[in-house]
C-alpha cells in the first residue's frame, strides 16, 4: 500500500480522463448542492477534507458510470476510485461543467465575504463570480473583476485580486492519496473497511457481488429477484449469511470471500447460485415449519440458516424423523446460546465438514456439543440463570417461539399470537407485566426489564393495560391464556410488594419452558461452571491469542476484567464490547480476551453489576 499526494486538478483529470473509474459496489453521485459550497470553502482555507483511496488490480472489476462525461479508457487496468468519489465528481462539475451528467452545478465566491454559496433567483450581484470562471486553466483575473466591478483603482484591488488567485489555487491543492496494489479481493475489502471515511461502509459481501456481477453478468439481478422474494415472505437474510452458504454449497467454504478466486467462472457462480437457492428454500421452509420461527427477524443470528439448509440440501430424501427431531433441537441450542457470536466461518467450515462425513448420533451428538458452546451438552437451565436476563438476550427469543408454538393467545383479543412481529413498534409488544412506572425506582432498570416481567400481548392489550398493577388486571385474563405464557396462578404474587417473589416463581417456569424446548434434561453438577474464557470458544477452530503456557483463568477473570474498566468512572459510562475488549487489566493484556467470551459471559449472566444497554448498536455494557 502506498501513501502519496498529488494535485486536486491531477486527480480531476484522471477522472474526467477514465484514468479513474468508479467500482459497482459504489453508490452513485449523492451530494447535495450545498455540500460542494463546504468543500470548497474548506479547500480555500487550506483545511484537511480527507484522503483518496485508489485501488490498482488486474482482474476484472465491474464499473458504474460516472456522474460527469468520461473520456474513453486509455488503459488496461484504470485505477479504481474506491473511496473520494463524492468530493473528485464535485470538483470535477465545477472545473468542467459541461462534462456535467444531470442537472447544471452553479457555484458563486462572493469576492466580499469570501464566502462560496449556490446563488438563489433573487442573488444577481455581480460581485458574485462563478468559481468555474475563476478556476480555468487560463482564468483571466483582471477580466473577471472588472465584470464584477473591481476595476484597479478600487482601494482594495490587490486584497480582491488575491483572494481571486486563492480560488484558482485550489487546483493545486495537495491531496493525500492512498493507492492498494493488489488482486486479493480479502485484502482490498480489509483495508477498505477500515479506510472508508463516511458515507456507506461496504463489506466484503458488497466487493463479492461486485466480483459476481463481474464474471456473471445476470448475477446480480438473480440474487436480488431472490431477496426480494424472501423479503415477501418476512424472512430477508443478512447478504453475508446467505454468500457463506454459497461458498460452501460452491465447494469454497464458509469464507465468502473465497467465491471470487481466479478458479471461480461465472458459470461456477451460476450453479452455485441455483443450488443456494434451492438450500435456502429447504432451510427456510424447516424454520418456518418445523421450528416455529415466524421471520428472520426472530433469528439471533442470521449465520442459523445455514446449517439446516446445507443438511437439509445435501441430504435430500434420506432424511429421518430423528434426524428432523435432532435438527430443530439444534436450531434452538445454537439460538440459546449465541454459536455464531463469533468465528462464524470457521464453525460452518466444521458444521459442513461434519454433516459431510457423519451420520446418525455421532453427527448430532458433535452438532449439540458445538452449539452449546462450552455448557454441557444437556445440562438444564436453572432458574437463577434468568435473574439477569432481559429483552436483548436470545432466551427472549426462544420464548417467544415456544409461546407461538403453545398457540398463546392476546390477553384482550384472545386472539393467537401466532406470526405477528415482535418488536415495540408493531402489532405485538411485549409487555411488563408490573409496570415500569410503579416498579423501576425501587428495583431498578435491569430487573424491571428481566425476561421474568415481559410477556407477548398485542400493542392494543398494551395501551388498554397501560401502567395497571397485575392485582387489578390478570384476574380478568383466562387462566388459561396466563399458563401459556407461564404467568404464576397465585393471585398473592400479584401484589405490588410481590414483585421479587413474581420473578423468582416465573423465573423457575420460564426455565422450565426452555428446558423443553431445547430437550435439556440433566441437572448441572455444584462445580461443574466453566472457566470464563472458555465461553464459546470451540477447540480446533479457533485462533485465541493467549499466550503457551499460560493456562486457563479462573472463573470470574472476566467479570474482574469488565469492573477494572468501569472502575472509578462515571456511573453513567457505557463502554462496547470492543472497548472493554482493548483496555487492559490484571487479568487480561490489551486486546487479549475475546470479544465472544466477553459477550458470553454478560449473556450468561455471570457478570454481576453489569448489563447490556437496552437497542444498543453496537452493544453496549453499562452498571447495572
Amino acid at each position: 500500500m502506498g501513501l502519496g499526494s498529488e494535485s486536486l486538478i491531477t486527480e480531476v483529470r484522471d477522472l474526467l480522463g477514465g484514468r479513474l473509474v468508479i467500482p459497482s459496489i459504489q453508490r452513485g453521485y449523492v451530494w447535495q448542492r450545498p455540500q460542494v459550497p463546504h468543500l470548497l470553502d474548506s479547500l480555500y482555507r487550506g483545511y484537511p477534507v480527507g484522503s483518496l483511496l485508489l485501488w490498482k488490480t488486474t482482474m476484472e472489476v465491474p464499473l458504474r458510470q460516472a456522474s460527469v462525461l468520461q473520456e474513453a479508457q486509455h488503459q488496461l487496468h484504470p485505477a479504481i476510485l474506491l473511496d473520494g468519489q463524492q468530493r473528485l465528481t464535485s470538483l470535477a462539475k465545477v472545473f468542467a461543467p459541461e462534462k456535467i451528467v444531470g442537472g447544471p452545478l452553479d457555484v458563486r465566491f462572493d469576492i466580499d465575504s469570501q464566502t462560496f454559496l449556490n446563488p438563489s433567483g433573487a442573488q444577481k450581484s455581480p460581485r458574485l463570480v462563478r468559481v468555474t470562471a475563476l478556476m480555468a486553466d487560463d482564468a483571466q483575473f483582471s477580466s473577471i473583476l472588472r465584470d464584477a466591478g473591481v476595476t484597479p483603482s478600487d482601494p482594495d484591488y490587490d486584497e480582491i485580486y488575491s483572494r481571486a488567485r486563492r480560488v484558482h489555487a485550489i487546483r493545486d491543492y495537495r491531496i493525500p492519496v492512498i493507492t492498494v496494489e493488489s488482486d486479493d479481493y480479502e485484502e482490498v475489502a480489509e483495508i477498505f473497511a477500515r479506510v472508508n471515511q463516511g458515507g456507506r461502509r461496504l463489506s466484503k459481501g458488497d466487493l463479492v457481488y461486485s466480483a459476481i456481477g463481474a464474471r456473471w453478468p445476470e448475477g446480480l439481478d438473480t440474487i436480488d429477484a431472490f431477496n426480494a422474494d424472501l423479503a415477501s415472505e418476512r424472512f430477508a437474510l443478512d447478504r453475508e449469511a446467505v454468500l457463506r452458504l454459497m461458498g460452501l454449497l460452491a465447494g469454497s467454504g464458509a469464507h465468502a470471500i473465497k467465491l471470487i478466486n481466479k478458479s471461480m467462472s461465472g458459470t461456477d457462480l451460476k450453479s452455485a447460485w441455483a443450488e443456494t437457492e434451492r438450500a435456502l428454500k429447504l432451510g427456510i421452509d424447516f424454520l418456518k415449519g418445523e421450528c416455529g420461527i415466524p421471520r428472520a427477524a426472530v433469528l439471533t443470528s442470521p449465520n442459523v440458516v445455514v446449517t439446516p439448509s446445507l443438511f437439509l440440501y445435501r441430504r435430500g430424501s434420506s432424511i429421518s424423523a430423528h434426524d428432523i427431531d435432532s435438527l430443530r433441537r439444534w436450531v434452538y441450542t445454537a439460538m440459546a446460546f449465541s454459536h455464531y457470536s463469533n468465528q462464524v466461518e470457521g464453525k460452518l467450515d466444521i458444521e459442513a465438514r461434519l454433516i459431510r462425513e457423519q451420520t446418525g448420533e455421532a453427527l448430532w451428538d458433535e452438532l449439540l456439543r458445538r452449539a452449546s458452546g462450552a455448557r454441557p451438552v444437556g445440562a438444564k437451565i436453572e432458574g437463577t440463570e434468568l435473574a439477569s436476563r432481559t429483552y436483548s438476550s436470545s432466551w427472549f427469543n426462544l420464548l417467544y417461539i415456544a409461546a407461538l408454538r403453545r398457540q398463546a393467545k392476546d390477553w384482550h383479543s384472545h386472539q393467537a399470537l401466532a406470526a405477528a412481529p415482535m418488536t415495540s413498534s408493531s402489532k405485538i409488544e411485549y409487555h411488563h407485566v408490573f409496570p415500569k412506572a410503579r416498579v423501576e425506582k425501587d428495583h431498578g432498570r435491569a430487573v424491571t426489564n428481566n425476561i421474568a416481567n415481559l410477556a407477548f400481548i398485542s400493542g392494543a392489550t398494551n395501551r388498554k393495560i397501560s401502567a395497571a398493577l397485575p392485582v387489578d388486571y390478570l384476574a380478568k385474563v383466562p387462566v388459561e391464556h396466563l399458563a401459556d405464557q407461564w404467568v404464576p396462578s397465585d393471585p398473592r404474587l400479584w401484589a405490588l410488594e410481590a414483585f421479587p417473589q413474581f420473578l423468582a416463581a416465573r423465573q423457575e417456569l420460564l426455565a422450565k419452558a426452555l428446558n423443553d424446548l431445547l430437550g435439556l434434561t440433566e441437572t448441572r453438577a455444584a462445580g461443574d461452571e466453566p472457566a470464563d474464557d472458555e465461553l464459546y470458544l470451540e477447540d480446533d477452530d479457533v485462533e485465541f491469542d493467549r499466550p503457551a503456557g499460560t493456562g486457563r483463568r479462573p472463573g470470574g477473570a472476566i467479570a474482574a476484567h469488565i469492573a477494572q474498566c468501569f472502575a472509578g468512572r462515571s456511573a453513567d459510562l457505557e463502554l462496547t464490547v470492543q472497548e472493554i475488549k482493548a483496555m487492559p487489566s490484571d487479568d487480561y493484556d490489551s486486546g487479549e480476551v475475546s470479544a465472544g467470551a466477553l459477550s458470553a459471559a454478560l449473556d450468561a449472566g455471570r457478570v454481576p453489576g453489569f448489563t447490556w444497554v437496552p437497542g444498543s448498536s453496537p452493544r453496549r455494557v453499562r452498571q447495572a
